[in-house]
């Protein structure tokens, strides 16, 4: 009966999962015929590597996937670490007040909010707040500091990409709280109190007792997170500078170029966008398991 059961549950999720598997692949697989330079439509048919041997040559390409890269990075790391240093202050404050007998706390609105947030959305947000005329700018003039203008205006729109990476780290904070917050409700505290009566500081235990037991979860979140970020165009796009600017921005601009040739650069950029990813993913989830089998075996 069991296994009827699961029979069933796959067949249900099939209709959507093919549909979705198909517009994925024959997505994927138009660009990478297109990337080898098959164009028929334009009178290409021959299959070659040109192209991308081409675009690792251009210094600008070079420039935006480092700049990616370096992006997609830091808003990632700094997620993650304000995610996990959150949901430990989350639970604390619940598990101080279930101890008092006071209602149990709950915060899930205010850090639930930002996930169903769409990114547009996200960057009016950092226009109207991270601006050099935005909110903040002002109410810091008005306190006194005369050069805050000059300061926000390095924030959005600068080739250091830091209004790319808070908006980030905004969207995505949220979404790692969510997650850890889920798993270190299920992990019991006593592990981390034996640690205190031993001598341990508070700090220490978390670091040495329940942070490995989060690692699994820290590592997935911190890929799905990495892979999305690493692809997405709409805060680069918005928020980012002239030069330079994100792989998948210069891949767009490239696939909009009215000549029609130099469409298989756009989908050899776009490739290597697909490459990397699957790269990542392929990287943390070897972590992931070594991290397990090293927790199972007492490593």
């Amino acid at each position: 009966m069991a296994n009827k059961k699961n029979y069933k549950v796959y067949l249900e999720i099939f209709p959507v999962m093919f549909i979705l598997l198909f517009v994925l692949v024959v997505g994927i697989f138009g660009a990478l015929v297109q990337s080898l330079g098959y164009f028929p439509i334009i009178g290409m048919n021959d299959i070659t590597f040109r192209y991308y041997t081409e675009i690792f040559r251009d210094s600008s390409f070079i420039e935006s996937l480092l700049f990616t890269l370096y992006i997609t990075t830091v808003s990632s790391i700094i997620s993650v670490a304000l995610g996990i240093l959150l949901a430990k202050i989350l639970l604390s404050l619940e598990r101080g007040s279930s101890q008092k007998g006071r209602k149990k706390l709950s915060f899930d609105t205010f850090y639930k909010l930002p996930i169903v947030v769409p990114h547009i959305i996200v960057a009016l947000f950092a226009i109207t707040f991270l601006s050099d005329s935005g909110i903040i700018a002002r109410i810091l003039y008005k306190l006194g500091l005369s050069n805050s203008q000059e300061i926000f205006s390095n924030v959005l729109f600068s080739s250091n990409g830091i209004g790319i990476i808070v908006s980030y780290v905004w969207k995505e904070v949220p979404y790692i709280l969510l997650t850890c917050l889920a798993v270190m409700r299920r992990i019991s505290s006593k592990h981390e109190m034996a640690a205190v009566n031993l001598g341990a500081s508070k700090m220490y235990a978390f670091m040495k007792v329940t942070l490995p037991m989060l690692l699994p979860t820290i590592l997935s979140t911190f890929t799905i997170i990495f892979s999305f970020s690493f692809g997405a165009y709409e805060l680069p796009m918005l928020l980012g500078s002239t030069v330079p600017k994100t792989l998948p921005i210069k891949a767009f601009i490239e696939y909009q170029n009215p000549i029609m040739s130099n469409r298989p650069h756009a989908m050899a950029m776009n490739m290597v966008i697909v490459a990397f990813c699957v790269l990542f993913v392929i990287l943390f989830n070897y972590i992931i398991k070594r991290a397990i089998l090293g927790k199972s075996y007492g490593e």
